[in-house]
């Protein structure tokens, strides 16, 4: 029987009660094991909550790591500390980092909060993995990293973009490469690839993003499954048996 993590607090198909205060709150209600949101970082180094590199500020499309917090105007931007402040003691934090290069001075702070036990960090960049995996061995014994299966980050040339996208058919040499101690998989690379790869490795395997009531009756009764990432964790809830 797998976990339930709310994706981006478990909104369904509300896309703006994504990654909300409001949405945790109810995914915490629904009880749910874990919420998961996305992290990313202003031009002056705040942490919020957002998926989506751009997001539309008065009418206009405005890069999150181009500007400060307070040139946002026109959206209110969850910060990470009012995530980690609702969170704390109530419910477990998966974390997707949508940075690179400070990973460890983020899940730091993170832990700081809510301690290794309640955390489990995924990003879809393979060296933030192996500097994370790295510094917990000395700093945060036990503390899970999943490498995602999709595809890493490329903001060159349009070579790198594509040598990106080519990684990605080989996701099991990313996961050994990145050092991951989670397998974090989109559900069809993990039918295809690695629900066998975390099998034979035992590593717990975190699939996403399953909101079919029909696949979620499947994966969230696998026993190779350690948890599942869902728009409605109503729905994985009720499925599980």
């Amino acid at each position: 029987m797998a976990l339930v993590s709310a994706h981006r607090g478990g909104a369904g198909d509300d896309h703006t009660a994504q990654n909300t205060l409001a949405a945790f709150e109810d995914a915490i209600a629904l009880g749910c094991d874990y919420v998961e949101f996305d992290v990313r970082l202003t031009a002056d180094g705040t942490a919020v909550v957002f998926h989506d590199d751009q997001l539309t500020d008065d009418g206009a499309s405005r890069s999150i790591a181009g500007h400060r917090l307070d040139e946002f105007t026109g959206v209110v931007l969850v910060t990470l500390d009012d995530v980690l402040a609702l969170v704390r003691g109530r419910v477990k934090a998966h974390v997707d980092l949508k940075v690179a290069g400070r990973e460890v001075e983020l899940v730091s702070r993170i832990l700081g909060v809510l301690g290794v036990a309640d955390v489990v960090i995924t990003t879809a960049e393979d060296a933030s993995v192996r500097r994370l995996v790295a510094w917990s061995r000395l700093h945060a014994p036990g503390l899970l990293v999943g490498l995602s299966s999709s595809p890493r980050s490329s903001h060159g040339s349009r070579l790198g973009r594509l040598l990106a996208r080519a990684e990605s058919a080989f996701p099991r040499t990313r996961v050994w490469w990145s050092r991951a101690n989670v397998v974090v998989s989109h559900k069809a690379v993990a039918r295809w690839s690695l629900r066998a790869y975390a099998r034979r490795r035992g590593l717990p395997l975190l699939v996403w993003t399953v909101d079919r009531p029909d696949e979620l009756a499947r994966w969230m009764n696998d026993p190779d499954v350690w948890m599942v990432t869902t728009n409605h964790p109503e729905r994985a809830l009720a499925a599980r048996r």
